[in-house]
């Protein structure tokens, strides 16, 4: 069709000689065959993805075809016409129980700009995390600063009215008079003298992965253990990917009223304890079996899963916890025991907490610092340290919320990413957000051990300058990504020139390493100069001489 479709140019008017009459014809000739030939590069190209670059003509003998999406499967990229994706994904073959499947449709124009616009808000994000994990660095030093002169050891028990308001060090045992059980698991109950008790659930389920190409975005689909619930709904195709609903919740979660010594421990302080050790259920596994919402799987069976003990509920004949099948379940039952424990934090008196009003909340500021430097260093006129009359103005943050903090730096990662959205869509905003739930600028240190202040001090100090170097990347990663989804529309336009595109798409990956290597380098090198400015311009002046000294030389 292109090449008999092309412009003719031997209708042209012809000389008056025969010789140049045969000249003009084979120039008008070879004229016509190259363009015929790019045309038709061009158009396979195209076709290769899936689109037309321009309008086809209608053929008035032929009735209108209907409209049809633009959606292939990997299998047979170039299969006759387009169908719906409902009507594909169930002709798809898949595997019921174990495997999974592979779908891909073509990216339009309105997906590639949309990326160009999350390109530019990442970007801009990045700068943000970057700039504010300097300033995070730094108030985090001042605050250790102020906590080695400030601090006071306290016995734990009988508390010490005078240290209100005060940083103290205590150390002891923990204990509770509490009695946790889980209702949402037969009443299952933790040992005598248990701090914490939980029952976190996996389920075996469909799980949807999308990659993102320059002209095509693939849709896989496998079943694999999540420990939350994965909506099939969302799913691009619905059809033969279901998975059933969740039997049991995913957490169950049960606190004891623990104290250490006269201080109550705080919901903050209890998300810090960590020593985890399995419940004994050898005994509950029949009374598993009445649970409503369980009657449809067989009794458990006691097994190990990722060197944890668990138990494997089958949801159908066959399923094994080496080869699971759609909607198995594997329980573990842990609990924490009362035992060792050293706190640092700041001494406070409260009449909601139980059962003894005094606790301990996080070293902080008293006053949010973003973007703007601070240049004055941490002392009790701007932290929630109290003066000579132990009084002050309350932390930033003092508000008492649970959640478990494993002190992992990928853990502090997760918890930022699920709040970054906070402040879309500013991307500043987004930053801002973000750090404040991965690096918050306090001291609140517990450890499940008697030890010392200095050595608690000094691990906490070696936990933030690793969780200052994880940041650094991850910025430098995510402008990375950012300057890749700016270049969204080049690199789409660029799919369509093969071996010529695929090299200037190397070209842009190299461009967006360099750019992002360069641009978080100087947004950080810019932060520590505002942050540190004496430090920095001594080490300009150091760099100065020795820079004069090479050259006299």
């Amino acid at each position: 069709i292109v090449f008999h479709s092309a412009p003719c140019f031997t209708d042209c008017a012809r000389p008056t000689r025969p010789a140049d009459n045969m000249v003009v014809a084979l120039r008008s000739a070879t004229t016509s065959r190259v363009f015929q030939l790019c045309l038709a590069a061009v158009s396979l190209a195209f076709v290769r993805h899936g689109e037309i670059p321009w309008p086809q003509l209608p053929d008035s003998s032929a009735s209108p075809a209907p409209q049809t999406s633009y959606l292939r499967s990997v299998s047979d990229p170039l299969s006759g016409p387009q169908t719906a994706p409902e009507e594909l994904a169930a002709n798809l073959p898949h595997s019921p129980a174990i495997g999974g499947d592979t779908h891909e449709h073509s990216k339009s124009w309105q997906s590639t700009l949309t990326e160009l616009v999350a390109g530019v808000l990442l970007f801009f994000m990045s700068i943000g995390v970057l700039w504010l994990n300097e300033g995070h660095a730094v108030r985090m030093d001042m605050l250790f600063s102020l906590a080695k002169r400030k601090l006071k050891i306290s016995p734990a028990a009988p508390a010490d009215p005078d240290n209100l308001r005060e940083l103290v060090f205590v150390t002891g045992t923990t204990q509770t008079e509490d009695s946790l059980q889980l209702s949402a698991w037969a009443n299952l109950q933790a040992p005598s003298g248990s701090a914490k008790l939980r029952a976190s659930t996996q389920m075996y389920l469909w799980v949807e992965k999308e990659k993102t190409k320059d002209n095509s975005t693939t849709y896989t689909y496998s079943q694999q253990w999540v420990d939350e619930y994965q909506d099939s709904n969302n799913f691009r195709c619905k059809t033969a990917h279901e998975n059933p609903p969740a039997p049991v919740p995913f957490v169950a979660l049960e606190l004891a009223a623990t104290t250490l010594g006269d201080f109550t421990m705080s919901q903050r302080m209890m998300g810090k304890l960590q020593a985890w050790m399995p419940c004994d259920v050898k005994g509950k596994l029949e009374d598993f079996q009445q649970i409503s919402s369980l009657s449809a799987y067989q009794q458990g069976e006691i097994t190990t899963f990722k060197d944890k003990v668990s138990v494997f509920f089958r949801a159908s004949f066959g399923g094994t916890p080496a080869s699971p099948n759609l909607g198995d379940l594997l329980t573990q039952f842990e609990y924490v025991p009362c035992g060792p424990t050293s706190v640092i934090g700041v001494q406070v008196e409260r009449a909601e907490m139980r059962p003894t009003p005094w606790s301990l909340v996080p070293l902080e500021y008293t006053e949010h610092h973003s973007y703007k430097p601070m240049l004055t260093r941490a002392k009790t006129d701007n932290t929630n340290l109290g003066d000579e009359m132990h009084q002050t103005l309350l932390g930033e943050a003092e508000k008492d919320e649970y959640f478990e903090d494993t002190h992992s730096p990928q853990e502090r990662l997760n918890l930022g990413v699920e709040h970054f959205l906070e402040g879309f869509p500013n991307p500043f905003a987004m930053a801002e957000a973000f750090m404040a739930a991965a690096c918050p600028d306090h001291v609140l240190i517990v450890a499940e051990e008697k030890t010392t202040p200095e050595s608690l001090v000094s691990a906490e100090r070696k936990f933030e300058r690793t969780l200052t170097m994880v940041m650094r990347l991850f910025g430098c990663m995510l402008m990375y990504g950012g300057i890749e989804l700016f270049f969204s529309p080049l690199r789409k336009l660029l799919s369509y020139l093969w071996i010529f595109g695929t090299i200037l798409k190397f070209g842009i990956d190299l461009f967006a390493c360099a750019c992002a290597v360069s641009c978080s380098s100087c947004t950080i090198a810019g932060a520590n100069v505002a942050y540190r400015p004496l430090y920095s311009l001594l080490i300009l002046f150091v760099g100065a001489a020795l820079v004069a000294g090479m050259y006299q030389q």
